[in-house]
C-alpha cells in the first residue's frame, strides 16, 4: 500500500529531524548553555511542519500533493543539515561530543519506533503489535542517556559501566553513519509514491 510507504517516509524524516534537534540541544546543554539557536530554530520549524502534516495524514490516511511537496522540501533541508551533522559526528573527540551524538541517535530510534507503531495503527495492526514490544527497550536507552547527560552537565561522576555503554552506542552510531545518505534517498522515494 503506497500510503503506508509514504507514511514510512514521513516517520523516517521525523526521526532524522528529531535526531538533529536532540544533537543540537544536547551539545548546548553539555557546553554550559551555548546553544546554536539559529540551527535549533530551523530544525524546530521543520519539525512543526512535519507534525502538522502527520496530523492530516493520520486523519485522511493519505498524503495530498501540496503536503507531499512540503515534505520533499523539508527532506532536502534535513539532508543538508545531516551532512553537517555527519561531519561533526565523525570529528567527535571528547566524551561530551560522543554523548551528544549518542543521545541524538537513541532519541531518533525511539521516535522512529513510535512512528512505526502509529503507522501500524493506521495501516497494519500486526506491525503495531510487533513494534509495541520494543517500547521498553527504547525507553530504557533514552533514560540512561538522559541520566548520563544530566550527570555530565552537572560535572558529576559517571559510572564506568555507563560511560562504556555510551561509547559502545556511539561506535555503533558512527558505523551506521554511512547509511544516512541512503536513508534520505529512501525517504524521498517513499514520499513521491502516488496514492
Amino acid at each position: 500500500m503506497n500510503a503506508a510507504t509514504q507514511y514510512n517516509g514521513l516517520v523516517l524524516l521525523n526521526g532524522y529531524l528529531q535526531r538533529l534537534y536532540v544533537f543540537k540541544k544536547t551539545k548546548g546543554i553539555l557546553n554550559n548553555g551555548a546553544f546554536n539557536v539559529e540551527k535549533i530554530d530551523i530544525i524546530t520549524q521543520q519539525l512543526k511542519k512535519v507534525l502538522e502534516i502527520a496530523e492530516v495524514f493520520n486523519s485522511k490516511k493519505s498524503l495530498d500533493e501540496p503536503n507531499k511537496n512540503s515534505l520533499l522540501e523539508i527532506a532536502h533541508i534535513a539532508e543538508e543539515l545531516c551532512e553537517e551533522y555527519k561531519n561533526e559526528m565523525i570529528k567527535s573527540n571528547s566524551f561530551k561530543e560522543e554523548l551528544a551524538v549518542t543521545a541524538s541517535a537513541i532519541y531518533a530510534e525511539e521516535h522512529i519506533n513510535n512512528g512505526i507503531i502509529q503507522m501500524g495503527e493506521l495501516f497494519n495492526p500486526e506491525v503495531k503489535d510487533r513494534f509495541m514490544q520494543h517500547i521498553l527497550y527504547y525507553r530504557d536507552r533514552v533514560a540512561l542517556v538522559n541520566f548520563v547527560v544530566q550527570k555530565e552537565s552537572e560535572g558529576e561522576e559517571i559510572l564506568q559501566k555507563d560511560k562504556e555503554q555510551i561509547v559502545t552506542w556511539y561506535n555503533q552510531t558512527i558505523q551506521n553513519a554511512q547509511y544516512i545518505s541512503k536513508d534520505f534517498e529512501s525517504i524521498k522515494e517513499y514520499l513521491q509514491l502516488s496514492t
